[in-house]
């Protein structure tokens, strides 16, 4: 917890050490992997560097999302020892998947950036079996998944408008303000 505060902390003052810009973008993604809507919030910076081959921009920024792909099992019962066979078994999503990502943007042209962020997401599944018309909670896991986006932005006079593709939630949309 000490860590994401920090990173936090950093993430919106670095910006302003460095006579950098600081944006808020707020994403929406549908269509994807996990096949439900998801919200995103990123924050991040926008920083002149002699880094980039024509002397323009490079954004870096941290962020949050949440996918709604809660499938709400069946309660079950502690299962039976020694375990019966079955007569079937599901998996569901327990839960919504939370994921945590880095994005990093290039200027291309005045105000346009292209984008590519890297992250992790993960959920809560449990395997839900029935017998004799009883559901048992057979097994509990976490599904673990690294993801990549794509994408493109538009920052322009306080506006940050993006368009993308992420590996888990889809076409992505976002909307944001750089101040």
């Amino acid at each position: 917890m000490k860590r994401s505060i920090l990173v936090v902390f950093l993430c919106m003052f670095i910006p302003a050490l460095c006579q950098a810009e600081g944006y808020v973008f707020v994403n929406y993604g549908i269509g994807g992997e996990i096949d439900e809507p998801s919200l995103g919030v990123e924050m991040g910076g926008i920083f002149l560097s002699y880094l980039h081959p024509t002397g323009g921009a490079l954004s870096l920024g941290i962020g949050v999302s949440v996918g709604d792909t809660d499938e709400d099992p069946p309660s079950g019962s502690v299962p039976l020892t020694p375990a019966p066979s079955y007569t079937s078994l599901k998996d569901y999503n327990d839960g919504n998947e939370q994921e945590v990502y880095l994005s990093f943007g290039a200027e291309m042209t005045p105000s346009f950036f292209a984008v590519a962020g890297l992250g992790y997401a993960s959920q809560n599944t449990a395997t839900i079996g029935v017998f004799e018309g009883q559901a048992y909670e057979v097994d509990t896991d976490k599904d673990k998944n690294v993801t990549w986006m794509l994408g493109m932005r538009y920052v322009i006079e306080g506006l940050n408008l993006g368009l993308g593709y992420h590996s888990r939630r889809g076409i992505l949309a976002g909307l944001g303000i750089a101040f």
